[in-house]
């Protein structure tokens, strides 16, 4: 294929948009706040459990003290009932067995209060538990919400460099001669290289030295062909060294 040596040379600078573009690709695949995040997640898991399990610790500690203080209301309305009608009595039988369940209910009652303080100790202890689980996956949560920030920024600009990238890159293309940049475009496609520089006898796609027969041949070939790397099958730009 014909070219000039400048068509040839808009071919370098095409690759090097293109090395760009790749690099900005890879760069928004191997964002380090990705691992992070993955990382944060498994962490955050684990804490999210431990948070559920205090939060359900603690909705059965309540749930128990509930159950007592009702215990505690209803002794409360029966001594107060038996005070009123003990307090209404002609009968001394009557009196002597309200006074008898007064003192059943009062003992129960000793019994239930008891029971009230430590169900309430123990409810504190589990409100402490889930106060500190929930402060520690707030903090996690936060650290999250970070993160995913800094990715979005960091995607933002990615994107702004990489449009940038492509309209430069769309210009160029348009300056290269149809069939020379269709022939870049199969080459790129095939050999991940669709042009480099040969300089001083090294081929920069495969970064090798020519061989004495190959290197004849390239500098018997006219400037205005197309010529390639024996080893990468990539276009070779002759550059002309100063």
């Amino acid at each position: 294929m014909k070219a000039t040596p400048r068509q040839q040379l808009l071919l370098l600078d095409l690759q090097q948009l293109d090395h760009t573009l790749a690099r900005l690709r890879k760069r928004h695949e191997q964002l380090p706040e990705r691992a992070e995040l993955v990382s944060l997640e498994a962490e955050r898991d684990e804490v999210r459990n431990r948070y559920m399990d205090a939060q359900r610790e603690l909705d059965a500690r309540r749930l128990e003290l509930s159950r007592i203080e009702a215990d505690v209301d209803v002794v409360d309305q029966r001594v107060k009932r038996d005070n009123d009608l003990l307090a209404a009595s002609t009968s001394a039988k009557e009196a002597q067995a309200l006074q008898g369940e007064l003192d059943t209910l009062g003992r129960r009652k000793g019994e239930l209060e008891e029971r009230q303080l430590e169900a309430m100790e123990v409810a504190d202890a589990a409100a402490a538990v889930f106060a500190e689980a929930e402060h520690v996956l707030a903090g996690v949560d936060k650290r999250r919400d970070e993160i995913n920030a800094r990715i979005a920024a960091a995607e933002a600009e990615t994107e702004r460099d990489r449009a940038a990238t492509a309209a430069e890159r769309a210009g160029k293309a348009a300056e290269v001669q149809g069939d020379l940049l269709a022939l870049y475009e199969k080459t790129r496609a095939q050999v991940g290289i669709g042009a480099a520089r040969l300089r001083a006898g090294v081929s920069e796609a495969s970064g090798m030295a020519l061989s004495p027969a190959d290197l004849s041949t390239i500098k018997a070939t006219a400037d205005d062909e197309v010529v390639f790397c024996p080893e990468t099958g990539a276009i070779l730009v002759r550059v002309i060294e100063d």
